[in-house]
């Protein structure tokens, strides 16, 4: 596992490997989960007094769960003329938004990496009882490795407001879905406000 931020991986596990996500990281590195977990968010330079690791049987129980969050440290990327031209492909006059809000709803999986990489976007956050942002990113790059793109919807809050964020409230899917994806989406999405589950397509949202 190599990750070139901050730590030598090869040195602390062995392994040389790229890491692109924490699912890749997990499933390459010798570590245990907690520890691998750890390593990863050092190497993206989130300092070690705000990495918060749950444990407990459940999430230990499926390999792909994870709960690392950011304190309230995290700090916003607040150019938000970037910000937009990654949601919407061009620049927002917000005096113009009624309310300081915009929806979107074609968020490719490489836009939202953008924002989460950028600082645009917190991976802790998440729309009351809907997935974080992470878990939403993580989801979907895993379906995308089997071929399966997820598209995402939310919102964004005007830079003029305290409550400046990117918020993921729904992902949805277009195309043949198999048995496998089913029962991934339905196992990932829980029980959302609003299901939608055809032979050609998928969706979840939260209020």
């Amino acid at each position: 596992m190599f990750c070139p931020m901050q730590l030598d991986c090869q040195a602390m596990t062995g392994v040389i490997y790229n890491c692109p996500n924490l699912s890749e990281c997990l499933d390459n590195s010798p570590l245990n989960r907690r520890e691998a977990i750890r390593l990863y968010f050092l190497n993206q330079g989130i300092k070690p007094e705000d990495i918060r690791i749950n444990g407990g049987s459940t999430q230990d129980n499926n390999p792909d769960y994870y709960s690392c969050l950011y304190s309230s440290s995290f700090t916003y990327n607040f150019d938000s003329e970037t910000r937009d031209r990654i949601i919407f492909g061009t620049s927002i006059v917000w005096e113009d938004s009624m309310g300081g809000a915009r929806r979107f709803h074609n968020l490719s999986r490489e836009n939202l990496q953008q924002l989460i990489s950028q600082g645009f976007a917190n991976p802790a956050d998440a729309q009351n009882f809907s997935p974080t942002v992470g878990d939403f990113f993580d989801f979907a790059q895993r379906q995308g490795n089997k071929g399966f793109e997820f598209i995402f919807e939310g919102y964004v809050i005007s830079p003029e407001r305290s409550d400046y964020r990117v918020s993921i409230d729904g992902l949805f899917y277009r195309g043949i879905c198999s048995t496998e994806l089913i029962f991934d989406f339905q196992e990932f999405v829980n029980e959302p406000d609003e299901l939608e589950i055809e032979p050609n397509y998928l969706r979840a949202w939260w209020d």
